[in-house]
Parts: structure tokens; C-alpha cells; sequence
């Protein structure tokens, strides 16, 4: 139950970390944008509301970013993809980490270089140091669609593990985004990074009071990634009934074992009770012991998920298909009241239990128990 526990846990904060390391913990955008469509534009001046937006409590980051479509060119293909604008001051830590070649790029000393993934890489047939060609669609004046090109310098390399992202997004300056954009427009949206995960809704409700209202969409990342939030909630009935199912399995062993207790000891029980005592201090007797061989077990079963997991942080020795698992090994993560939580459980619930089988010995009769022996 501990090992379940802590595996579901670890797969859902790794979830997590991956998706608001991609985009942030809070998305702020036009409120026309509607899910899978290609963002709007925001205007210059609406940068300025950054500074209110940063009063908030809790707010670690607020990065004013530009998504834009173009169509990117590899040495014999070409795909459709997302470049990802972003500032100077852009938080690459959650890129560095999954940096599987090159580095991260350093938009201040040069702003015409470019982040892609390892699938883009090798579906374009791209690598380091190479020009990374990308064409977008610029509305002219008359309304007319008119080609600009960017042509940045391949400087890292990063898988995520979440392929839907990697295939299609590259990270570049945002003054590069910008040359698919009219005069006068500069951002698409925030990305709004907060101290802890747990305050994502408490930080969400504060920016939407200080933004003009009915002017943007307020996104938390259970939001814009409902889809994949939803599915994480669904494990949670997978430990509940794993749970269930173990816990069945320790009440059914320790009352069977119980019984097999007061079946060897029939003739003792028998004994016992010829000598005056009570069925109350012989159900206590045999109580006791099963108690003692429940906490042995309880504390064989910690040691071993402990340990285990232990093992499991330190060495990655169970591996997952990231295609399929977005992550590319066995998550695990302790929490102690999870620990406790469990451990407590399973004392109250296989001590109430121990008591049906335990009421036997008040039915047994010392002549009949005797003689049979």
C-alpha cells in the first residue's frame, strides 16, 4: 500500500512539474482564445499590466511570452510547428533539466539562437550548431498574408517526455515570434509561475481581480491541460481500490491466522478456563499475539517499500516508455502522513477484526475441548 501510495504520487507530481515547467503554472491570455486554437495577439501596451499582475502572493515568476505558428524546414522535410517566444529572463530550469544535448539558450548575449526538441530534431534531420528555418505568415497592411523568415542558430536539444509538446514546440527569442506579428503587437500571453502548486487556484483568483474584467482568460494548468489533469485524477481511484483489495487480503490473513492460533491452542484455552479465567483474559491473550505478528509484518512491509523506494530515487533501476508514461522511469515520492496514514489504518482495521474471530474462545467448553485432546 506504502510502494502504491508513493508511485502514484511520484507519477503525478512528475506529471505536473513537466507541464508547468513547459508553461507555467498559470496561463493568462486574449479572452477570445478558445481551446487548440492559434492564440491572439496582445497589444504593446498591455505588457504594463505585468507589474499589477506581480503583486500577487505567491508569485515566484510572470514571463510575457509569444506563441506563433509557422512552417519549419529540415534538410529534406518540412512540418508545421509552434515557436515559443520568450523574454531574456525567460526560467530555463525546467529545460536545463531535460537538456539532452547543447544547452540552454543565453538570449542576452545572443538573441538568434533557438531551443528544439529531440524528436524535432531527428524528424527534420537537425543537430547542434546547425540554422533552424522557419518561416511565418505576416498579415501586411491590406490584410494580406506576406512570408517572414527566421533563421536562428540550433544551441540545445531538450526532451520533456511529453511528445504532443516536444513535436511541435521550439523555444526561441521572443523578438523572433515577433516578426510574425503586426506593428503594435508584442505577446500572446503570461506565464505566470507561483511558489507552490498547492496555491495555484488561491494565485489564479487574486490575478483575475487585478486584471480589467472580461479582457482575458485566467488559466490554471488544470485548465489549459484539462485533458491530462483528468486523467492523473483517475489514479487516485486506482489506490483507492488497490487499497481496498490489500487491505481485504491483511484483515482475511490476520483473522485466518488468528483461528489457526486458537485451534492449536484449544487444549490451553481449555485449561485456562478450568482454572477460573475468564473468556475476556484469554480473547486478550491471543489478541496480543496477533497484534504483536501485525506489527512485525507492518514493520517489515515499511522497511522493504522504504528501502525499495529508496533504491528506486537513487538509481532509476525500474524504467518506463516515456511515449507512453511521458516519463522515462518509476516516479517515487514519500510523503510522511501517506506513510503514517496508512500504517494507522491498517492497525485499527485489523484490530477490529481480530475481535470476530477472537469471540470463538467465549463459545468453547473446557470439558468438551479437554476431552476431545
Amino acid at each position: 500500500m506504502i510502494t502504491a501510495i508513493a508511485t502514484v504520487t511520484g507519477f503525478q507530481n512528475g506529471i505536473k512539474e513537466k507541464i508547468t515547467g513547459l508553461n507555467g503554472h498559470i496561463v493568462i491570455d486574449d479572452i477570445s482564445n478558445t481551446e487548440g486554437s492559434e492564440p491572439a495577439m496582445l497589444e504593446a501596451a498591455k505588457e504594463q499590466l505585468t507589474k499589477n499582475l506581480g503583486n500577487a502572493k505567491g508569485v515566484k515568476g510572470i514571463y510575457a511570452c509569444a506563441m506563433r505558428p509557422c512552417i519549419a524546414r529540415g534538410k529534406e522535410e518540412i512540418d508545421g510547428m509552434m515557436v515559443k517566444g520568450v523574454p531574456s529572463n525567460y526560467n530555463f530550469d525546467f529545460l536545463k533539466a531535460n537538456l539532452v544535448q547543447g544547452e540552454v539558450p543565453d538570449f542576452e548575449l545572443d538573441s538568434n539562437t533557438v531551443l528544439i526538441s529531440e524528436s524535432t530534431a531527428k524528424r527534420l534531420g537537425l543537430s547542434l550548431g546547425q540554422r533552424f528555418q522557419a518561416i511565418f505568415f505576416r498579415q501586411d497592411s491590406s490584410g494580406n498574408p506576406k512570408p517572414r523568415a527566421i533563421n536562428p542558430v540550433i544551441v540545445g536539444i531538450y526532451n520533456t517526455g511529453l511528445e504532443e509538446f516536444d513535436k511541435v514546440l521550439a523555444i526561441a527569442h521572443i523578438s523572433a515570434a515577433r516578426k510574425a506579428m503586426p506593428a503594435g503587437f508584442t505577446f500572446t500571453q503570461w506565464e505566470v509561475v507561483v511558489n507552490s502548486f498547492d496555491n495555484v487556484s488561491a494565485v489564479s483568483d487574486e490575478m483575475s481581480l487585478l486584471l480589467p474584467a472580461g479582457q482575458f482568460n485566467v488559466n490554471p494548468a488544470q485548465r489549459y491541460n484539462r485533458q491530462i489533469f483528468d486523467w492523473l485524477a483517475l489514479l487516485d481511484t486506482n489506490v483507492l481500490i488497490i487499497i481496498t483489495l490489500m487491505l481485504l487480503v491483511a484483515i482475511i490473513g490476520m483473522s485466518t491466522t488468528l483461528l489457526i492460533l486458537i485451534t492449536e491452542r484449544a487444549q490451553m484455552i481449555g485449561t485456562l478456563k478450568a482454572l477460573g479465567a475468564t473468556g475476556n483474559k484469554i480473547r486478550q491473550i491471543f489478541i496480543y499475539q496477533a497484534i504483536f505478528i501485525t506489527i512485525a509484518g507492518l514493520a517489515a512491509g515499511n522497511i522493504i517499500a522504504l528501502v525499495l523506494g529508496f533504491l528506486q530515487q537513487k538509481t532509476s533501476f525500474i524504467r518506463l516508455n516515456p511515449e507512453i508514461y511521458y516519463v522515462n522511469k518509476v516516479l517515487v515520492e514519500f510523503k510522511w502522513w501517506h506513510v503514517a496514514g496508512v500504517n494507522l489504518m491498517a492497525i485499527i482495521m485489523v484490530f477490529i477484526v481480530l475481535y470476530l474471530p477472537a469471540r470463538i474462545i467465549s463459545r468453547m467448553q473446557p470439558i468438551k475441548v479437554m476431552k476431545f485432546q
